[in-house]
């Protein structure tokens, strides 16, 4: 038996699915599932910056009722609130990209805006699939994210005594009809594509509270009560 974990970088993946399929929530247990195939999902990690109450209250209560929905079905989600800083965004879309321009001066409106970003996500999740694994019950791991600066994770997790054959993997979006590119700091590299994405896209609103007897169904349809997740 090969026992599996799955760690999500959740703002990410839900990014690149939003490029590549036009939408981009999907429920990460569901995700997990399919990226753990016919081995046995034993535990799934989701890692992803949430909104501010003060500055966007009303993101931050959807985002909030979507993890809530999230953990009725053991996947532990990790939050980091994001920071916040003000700059200015160009309005113009005319302008043309600056390769060969530099030196050139330009008009254009700009409007003032307060930013949210994530910071340390992706060191988060890493040092999270590592201490999850000093645990002895993982075979593979899996790392679902486009993130380069997790192609540390690998090596680190391989030095860890007990864990020197354990399994990693990279699964990433991957947008129809283009090309499929390995990541060689990985034993092996799976796609999220468009057949996973049906699967697992979450198509609950979560701009208002959710229909309880609407939960019950999903909740009871996938079978996430009695899956073996660990919570």
């Amino acid at each position: 038996m090969t026992r599996v974990g799955v760690f999500i970088d959740g703002q990410n993946v839900t990014i690149g699915a939003r490029h590549a399929f036009g939408d981009g929530n999907m429920h990460p247990l569901l995700l997990a599932r399919s990226l753990a195939g016919s081995d046995t999902l034993v535990e799934v990690r989701y890692a992803t910056g949430v909104p501010s109450p003060d500055h966007d209250p009303e993101r931050a209560e959807s985002e909030a009722r979507r993890h809530r929905l999230m953990t009725r079905t053991d996947v532990v989600v990790l939050e980091r609130e994001l920071r916040y800083r003000e700059q200015w965004e160009i309005r113009d879309r005319d302008l043309p990209r600056p390769r060969g321009r530099v030196g050139e001066v330009r008009q254009a409106r700009v409007k003032a805006y307060d930013r949210g970003q994530e910071k340390g996500i992706d060191v988060w999740l890493a040092l999270d699939a590592l201490v999850m694994c000093t645990r002895a019950d993982l075979d593979r791991v899996v790392i679902a994210s486009a993130d380069s600066d997790l192609d540390m994770v690998p090596d680190y997790l391989k030095m860890i005594p007990g864990n020197e054959e354990t399994n990693v993997v990279s699964a990433k979006v991957v947008s129809d009809g283009r090309p499929f590119k390995p990541n060689d700091a990985y034993d092996d590299t799976v796609a999220i594509d468009r057949a996973i994405y049906e699967y697992a896209k979450d198509e609950f609103d979560y701009s208002a509270e959710l229909d309880d007897r609407a939960v019950e169904e999903f909740l009871s349809r996938i079978g996430s009560e009695s899956d073996g997740i660990r919570d």
